[in-house]
């Protein structure tokens, strides 16, 4: 068999996953991923939003480094809107030790904004906060009303 009708195939199958995320705005790929930003803001909850997001084949965004960092930011200002845009960086089971929710690891870069985390009333969620004339992450109650942003690996089908 021909590797056409397998790659027509994927295309499609790539296509029906993108068109499920009609709610999301859709981020040029990045690094072997894309990235899709919740539309409207709604009650932020770790578990639920991952779950969204594995509905995808993916989980909430983990910034890694300086680099993601700056890709994320120029594709939240693109799609335009307004935050808190949260991620799957938080605190939850140790104050002050900051994992990724979904593969439970320590997180390996954290660009504070000035002042944070400052865990002003018990804040254990991370979000990309986006001022004028810097970006840094921010932490932020759980419960509070946002957007969130899924990153999702592209599947390689050849190395």
């Amino acid at each position: 068999m021909s590797p056409l009708p397998i790659l027509l195939l994927l295309g499609i199958l790539m296509i029906a996953s993108v068109q499920g995320y009609v709610d999301y705005d859709a981020s040029p790929v990045y690094n072997g991923r894309r990235y899709f930003m919740k539309k409207v803001h709604e009650p932020f909850n770790l578990a639920k939003m991952n779950g969204r997001c594995k509905e995808y084949g993916g989980y909430l965004v983990q910034i890694d480094d300086k680099a993601e960092l700056k890709f994320v930011k120029g594709f939240i200002l693109g799609a335009g809107g307004y935050g808190p845009f949260f991620t799957g960086i938080n605190d939850e089971e140790s104050e002050g030790q900051f994992y990724t929710y979904n593969d439970k690891k320590p997180v390996k870069y954290l660009k504070w904004k000035w002042s944070q985390p400052d865990n002003w009333y018990n804040e254990d969620c991370v979000n990309i906060d986006i001022g004028m004339f810097t970006t840094g992450l921010n932490d932020m109650a759980c419960g509070k009303s946002g957007r969130y942003i899924c990153e999702v690996p592209l599947v390689r089908l050849f190395w």
